[in-house]
């Protein structure tokens, strides 16, 4: 492993670059919030009118979560996540919806991205899920969240959660 840049910042980068990749496969313009205040980034939606793209203000914010420490058991990804971030996710007073991403990373640094002349291949996947709704926590540290693996981030799955946003759902 290169000793340059935190184990972390590695991790954040890889994750950061997945889904913004596949949002951008999906049709949306991504954004990253300048200062971290809870939020990590968005996507909004583009529609053409006439002859140009613009911008139609549907956005949906998130929490971008990776970690080796994601437990997959009875149809979950169970992760730990800080009751800080938590509390942020399920604000009801909010002007845009919020959702997590949640990549998880194999144990094994070397097997984080395989690359060929053929693929480049991010290992594992990430997982999404909308906390709105939710309780607060009293928990001191973590709040154990689970959501259903068929909530794989894929690019059908970001343009139903834009859609879910569009309709008020988020």
């Amino acid at each position: 492993m290169n000793n340059n840049i935190t184990e972390e910042h590695i991790k954040e980068g890889i994750s950061r670059c997945y889904i913004e990749s596949i949002i951008n496969y999906a049709g949306y313009n991504t954004y990253r919030e300048a200062n971290d205040y809870g939020i990590d980034g968005g996507f909004s939606e583009v529609k053409i009118r006439g002859n140009r793209r613009v911008s139609t203000g549907f956005k949906v914010e998130y929490q971008l979560k990776s970690s080796i420490n994601v437990e997959i058991k009875d149809g979950f990804a169970i992760y730990d996540l800080e009751v800080k971030n938590y509390n942020d996710l399920i604000d009801p007073d909010v002007g845009t919806p919020r959702i997590l991403f949640l990549y998880h990373l194999p144990k094994d640094f070397n097997q984080y991205i395989s690359i060929n002349s053929n693929n480049t291949i991010f290992k594992h996947c990430a997982y999404w899920c909308s906390l709105k709704g939710e309780d607060p926590s009293d928990n001191k540290e973590t709040k154990r969240i689970k959501i259903p693996i068929h909530n794989i981030v894929t690019r059908e799955s970001i343009i139903n959660i834009m859609s879910m946003a569009k309709r008020g759902e988020l």
